[in-house]
């Protein structure tokens, strides 16, 4: 399409052609740039007449050939090396509220060496680092309102969460997705995507005013009325990001999604520790949702302009895109949710507080390697979906590298579960310490499917999405309730962890069905990271079999030993394996090859 890379969103050419509307054609002549009349003709007559040779680099740039990286063409006098002629410059503010990008900082990197691996661990670091930080701002809020509420306090607002957890996922839109497929983003699509969204929120919001006195009554806390109709409101503040955010993520470009995921959390502790510690009450965990929700919209619209406005001109491209995510969203909401619905209306309010936070303790580690790796992952898959090995290739690698993360983390619960809850959250906590070891275990096989949704919604494959769900909402319901009837809250924990091996199994079966990959490769692929596992896990036993109570300052530099300890032994287990096997290429080459490419520029900076 002339005028613009479909690896490249945001640049268009003529508006006729699907570009932006609104949006005027460069001239030759840019203000404060001082070129010659003779190269600013060309520019104007040839070179940049619908931008395409001037991003016929940058095509290079993003999709190198399989096994190599783009070269570096020799900078010319004066010009920084490695930017394309028309790459510098910054398009001109127009009247289309909707252009992007508008200024540098926000256009794809251009660097030769950034090939698809790199830029993909860039945008995945971006976005995992984020889900650190927020991740553990929920522990800093969970400890510190742990020693103010009380567990009957979390497992109140724990049902509440739940109910709109469900709603939020039924009529949850992944409206990114189909933006990110378009070759060109026009601002109709972009209006249809932010009212699809706002309607979303207002469903949420009716939805929930209906049913609140009618749930409230049924699990006989005439508290939770108020608790919904507020949850509910932050569920439809959310609906009003900035949809533009989209084209920075299909140009693997992460880092004003970090500010924006960052700053709003840390406001919504801030305000939520503030609130707690001066009234006590359960509100607290309430204030940090609505104050997150409403700093991260504001941030939302600081980095991409996008003037809101209401379209559903574009609404069968949507629909043709999110028509089987619907039921799939709706069985996939029902099957997560399941467990804490279940209990909550057979367990006390104290003992669904201890599950509740063990739950939420175990599956942030699931959660943010899922966030983190989704938007960077589809975007590469996208890119890679033409070539079948490299495709393969990167999905083996993708899961290798999330199970190689997420394991060291399940370990630490598993195993240092007591120190780890007496030292965050008191005594009157310990009753949790089970609960917390059982779903850690039950929880690992989650990570096997992490890299399946990224792949099948860049393969277009909504179907399978729906399939998956189908399954696990079979495995999950049945196996909760049959593992409450026969052994309580374990047996609801062990059927988890059967529900989450049988999803796995699933999502390899449809992996198989897209990639080309076997079912053996599969499972063989990630056998040094679950060596490793094995013997960390006999270390980290005989550990936390001589720790002691965590009673002072030295009992908690112990622990923190111990589990650097057991995460650099896990390491080197997995590295010195692949070293005995002969370096084949994995996740350990990529891990070296980064160091070395980052130890290589360090060098050439300080010389």
């Amino acid at each position: 399409m002339p005028g613009h890379d479909p690896a490249v969103p945001g640049r268009c050419g003529d508006a006729e052609h699907g570009g932006l509307r609104g949006l005027p054609r460069r001239s030759g002549r840019r203000p404060g740039h001082g070129r010659p009349a003779a190269q600013r003709g060309a520019r104007a007559n040839g070179t940049h007449e619908n931008g395409r040779q001037s991003w016929a680099c940058l095509i290079q740039h993003i999709s190198p050939a399989p096994g190599g990286a783009g070269t570096r063409e020799p900078a010319a006098p004066g010009r920084r090396a490695g930017r394309c002629p028309g790459q510098r410059a910054s398009l001109a503010r127009s009247a289309n509220p909707g252009a992007w990008p508008l200024s540098d900082k926000n256009q794809p990197s251009t660097r030769p060496e950034a090939n698809l691996v790199e830029r993909t661990s860039v945008s995945v670091a971006w976005v995992f680092v984020a889900r650190i930080v927020v991740r553990f701002t929920d522990v800093l809020l969970l400890v510190v309102l742990a020693r103010v509420l009380v567990p009957d306090d979390f497992g109140l607002v724990a049902i509440a969460t739940s109910v709109i957890a469900i709603l939020d996922m039924v009529t949850d839109m992944p409206l990114a997705a189909p933006l990110m497929r378009l070759e060109q983003v026009t601002k109709r699509f972009l209006d249809t995507a932010f009212t699809l969204s706002i309607l979303r929120g207002l469903i949420i919001l009716a939805v929930i005013s209906l049913l609140a006195g009618p749930i409230s009554g049924f699990y006989g806390d005439p508290r939770l009325f108020l608790l919904l109709i507020v949850l509910a409101a932050g569920s439809t503040l959310r609906c009003l990001q900035n949809p533009n955010l989209a084209r920075l993520v299909k140009s693997l470009q992460y880092r004003q999604n970090f500010v924006i995921e960052v700053t709003g959390k840390t406001a919504g502790v801030i305000a939520a520790i503030i609130f707690g510690l001066i009234t006590g009450s359960y509100w607290a965990l309430v204030v940090s949702t609505l104050v997150n929700r409403i700093v991260s919209v504001a941030v939302s619209y600081m980095f991409v302009t996008y003037r809101p406005a209401f379209s559903l001109s574009e609404v069968r491209y949507f629909w043709e895109f999110l028509g089987w995510l619907f039921p799939s969203q709706i069985l996939t909401a029902v099957a997560l949710q399941f467990d804490r619905l279940f209990l909550g209306h057979f367990v006390p309010a104290a003992t669904m507080g201890f599950y509740s936070v063990s739950n939420n303790l175990t599956t942030i580690v699931e959660q943010s390697v899922r966030t983190a790796v989704a938007g960077p992952l589809m975007s590469s898959f996208v890119i890679a979906q033409s070539e079948p090995e490299r495709l393969r290739r990167g999905y083996i690698v993708a899961d290798n590298a999330i199970l190689m993360i997420g394991l060291p983390t399940y370990l630490i619960a598993l195993f240092f579960a007591e120190p780890l809850i007496m030292l965050a959250f008191g005594a009157k906590w310990l009753p949790a310490v089970p609960i917390l070891q059982g779903l850690a275990l039950a929880q690992m096989p989650a990570l096997l499917r992490v890299p399946f949704r990224p792949l099948v919604m860049a393969a277009g494959r909504t179907d399978y999405v729906f399939a998956l769900a189908i399954s696990s909402i079979g495995f999950r319901v049945p196996a909760i309730a049959g593992g409450w009837a026969i052994g309580g809250i374990e047996g609801v924990i062990v059927g988890i962890g059967l529900a989450n091996l049988g999803s796995a199994a699933v999502a390899m079966y449809f992996n198989r069905r897209i990639t080309k990959i076997g079912l053996m490769r599969q499972l063989t692929a990630s056998w040094r990271v679950c060596c490793a596992a094995i013997v960390t896990s006999l270390l980290a036993w005989g550990t936390a079999m001589v720790l002691p109570d965590m009673t002072n300052l030295w009992d908690v530099l112990l622990l923190a030993v111990a589990c650097l300890v057991m995460v650099g032994l896990y390491v080197v287990v997995i590295f010195v394996l692949w070293e005995l096997v002969g370096r084949p290429l994995g996740i350990e080459s990529k891990i070296l090859n980064q160091i070395r490419n980052r130890l290589h520029r360090a060098r050439a900076q300080a010389n």
